[in-house]
């Protein structure tokens, strides 16, 4: 003997089988991003707290590793090219910040670039 499963009636709410519907999802993501948002806002506040160049210092590294997440995931030109913008902006800045607090930290900030990007031009295959 097989039970039946009960189904639906036309009278039950969207999504009261339990299938989450394309708004639900939407909104979903959307208190996501917002959680999110206020948790990095809070990082960097702790850690603003502790000291201006600390807190400063994380920003401009997620801003960084986030252009370089976007260049390479993106398939529009436009977006790849704004993702390579914010990342060598905040590159940039990081720079210009550890200098202001140390030079040799600075220097070494350049010397990683130099070396990232003889390391990238390196391993391009040949043509």
């Amino acid at each position: 003997m097989t039970t039946q499963q009960p189904q639906p009636s036309n009278d039950a709410p969207a999504g009261a089988t339990g299938v989450a519907l394309p708004d639900a999802k939407i909104g979903r993501e959307a208190f996501g991003l917002v959680l999110l948002s206020f948790g990095v806002l809070g990082g960097l506040g702790a850690l603003s707290a502790l000291h201006w160049a600390a807190g400063l210092s994380a920003g401009l590294t997620g801003l960084c590793a986030g252009g370089v997440v976007v260049r390479r995931n993106s398939n529009r030109r436009w977006q790849q090219d704004a993702g390579s913008m914010v990342a060598f902006t905040a590159y940039a800045g990081q720079t210009a910040l550890l200098f202001y607090l140390l030079p040799p930290l600075g220097w070494l900030a350049v010397s990683f670039l130099v070396l990232a990007a003889g390391l990238w031009l390196s391993s391009i295959e040949g043509a």
